[in-house]
């Protein structure tokens, strides 16, 4: 494209472009940049189709001045955000890696005036006529597209800059310690999903993600030392690096802080000021926090001893500090546990200091998605099917990319007798979160299983029984699939694996605590079951 007037606009993915006052208009909405990410964005639109290279754009934008890499990424991402471009699906800006950019959109000048030109009566009429076609089509094609009304609409979520927080390591060379990296990890992954701009993740070999945190963490004695980096995923640039090596009594601003400057090496318009631990459902005790940390690993091994173990611990994190969210929040998930599960002589009185732990958690904070997720839990358990559906929506407003929120929602259909509600429920929540543990399999083959589609039940089965092989129900679901195929023999020896992970198995026990309203489907699976050998 040959060298144009600066002071010439450009068209662009249907935006005019004004580099003399940096605007970059859509219809009546109109975005203004910085100079230089518009400088960045002239050079590139007056060189289309051709990689440009950092270094070329560097030179060109910035001269003789030393600036860092972080300048030029923060000016693309300024522009993709401008534009609502994707680093991973480029409408505007590809990504050349261990090269450069180039834009890849189609470019027009847009002059100063136009000359209109008026169409004969005739070929206005036809013209009008193709606009309606076109609009009729349009229409005809939204609807058959459009989702459950119910379903909030998560699309505007595709905009998110994806960020995936890889496993910190623990460097002290103590495995007692590792429970201190696991926490610090969730903790920075939860406090990014706060942000509606980043849909946050856990790394692994199948995240598709624009950014990656990586980081590192070595507690001695009062002192602890965390190194942290971000990088951007498709070329490996590192953003930014940062050390944060002060008394452990400061974790909690350190954490704060971490965030703080992932969101400005992504130059993100975030009010930070307003994002402290109470607002976040968290406390300013360092105490408190320890003792949380370390419940909620333990509440992770998912057995008995470790569910003890882990109430323990929030109860002694809630006698420190009496108005931390997250920690009433994770005291009511072992109360369910405990009712669920079997691991008390009272599961009614267990199922009841579950919801009061539920609901004292979200008066002290209302505004985390998380808190409703919980409640949504425990009225899943308490067989309140459509409490639990309310309070779900409820977190999905606040969070339309809350994948969990999706995944518990789908989970409730399935139990109330409704798996078809239940595949888009769990697609999103998959799609959403690509590292998806085994539950969300279990969720999506129990709906097939439900739907007599045993082919496909059994795909995501496998799935669930390869990601937590002790996991009773997944057994449970594989047996009745198996009896559906004709393979008994199959489907006895689960119910020996069923038995063997939890003596004293019987089916009758099962449904006494299983959520399920759906007199029909327990009716189902109960025959099965039985054809299995076990009643």
């Amino acid at each position: 494209m040959p060298k144009s007037d600066p002071a010439e606009r450009y068209m662009v993915l249907g935006r005019i472009v004004t580099p003399a006052t940096n605007e970059i208009a859509l219809g009546n909405e109109v975005a203004r940049i910085e100079p230089k990410s518009m400088e960045v964005l002239v050079h590139l639109l007056e060189h289309a189709g051709e990689v440009a290279t950092r270094d070329a754009l560097q030179d060109a934008i910035w001269g003789d001045v030393v600036v860092g890499d972080d300048s030029l990424t923060n000016a693309i991402i300024k522009l993709r955000k401008a534009f609502g471009d994707d680093a991973r699906n480029p409408r505007l800006i590809e990504t050349i890696p261990k090269r450069g950019y180039r834009l890849i959109a189609p470019v027009s000048h847009e002059p100063r005036a136009r000359t209109v030109n008026r169409l004969p009566y005739g070929r206005l009429l036809a013209a009008v006529a193709l606009i309606a076609i076109v609009a009729v089509g349009w229409a005809v094609w939204a609807a058959k597209d459009r989702q459950d009304p119910a379903l909030p609409n998560v699309a505007a979520q595709d905009g998110r800059l994806r960020v995936a927080v890889a496993p910190f390591q623990n460097l002290s060379g103590d495995p007692a310690q590792d429970y201190l990296a696991q926490g610090i990890e969730q903790t920075i992954l939860a406090g990014l999903a706060g942000f509606p701009q980043i849909a946050a993740m856990h790394a692994d070999d199948h995240s598709a993600e624009d950014y990656r945190l990586e980081g590192s963490v070595h507690r001695e004695g009062d002192a602890i030392l965390i190194d942290t980096r971000l990088l951007e995923a498709e070329t490996g640039i590192v953003l930014t690096t940062q050390r944060y090596e002060r008394g452990f009594s400061d974790l909690l601003a350190i954490q704060t802080e971490i965030e703080a400057e992932i969101v400005t090496a992504l130059a993100l318009e975030i009010d930070l000021a307003s994002r402290t631990a109470q607002s976040r459902g968290l406390t300013d005790s360092i105490e408190a926090y320890d003792l949380f940390l370390r419940a909620r690993e333990a509440l992770l091994l998912r057995d008995k001893a470790g569910n003890s173990r882990a109430q323990d611990l929030y109860e002694r994190a809630i006698a420190r500090d009496p108005k931390f969210a997250r920690a009433y929040g994770g005291l009511a998930l072992t109360h369910a546990a405990e009712f669920r599960n079997g691991w008390t002589d009272n599961g009614p009185e267990a199922l009841d200091q579950a919801f009061a732990m539920a609901e004292t958690a979200l008066s002290i904070q209302p505004n985390l998605p998380e808190q409703y997720w919980v409640v949504g839990y425990v009225e899943t358990q308490r067989r309140n099917l459509s409490a639990a559906v309310t309070v779900l929506n409820d977190a999905l407003r606040l969070d339309p990319g809350y994948a969990d929120a999706f995944a518990l929602l789908g989970g409730v259909h399935t139990y109330s007798g409704h798996p078809r509600k239940t595949l888009p429920l769990l697609r999103e929540a998959m799609r959403l979160r690509p590292d998806a543990g085994y539950l969300y399999f279990l969720l999506l083959g129990r709906a097939y299983y439900f739907l007599d589609d045993c082919d496909q039940a059994m795909i995501n089965l496998n799935e669930a029984a390869k990601r937590n092989p002790s996991y009773v129900e997944t057994h449970i679901y594989i047996a009745g699939c198996l009896v559906r195929q004709g393979d008994v023999a199959g489907a006895e020896w689960e119910a020996e694996e069923i038995v063997g992970l939890q003596p004293g198995f019987t089916a009758a026990a099962f449904f006494e605590t299983y959520p399920m309203t759906s007199h029909t489907q327990i009716s189902v699976l109960s025959a099965d079951l039985k054809r299995a050998g076990i009643e």
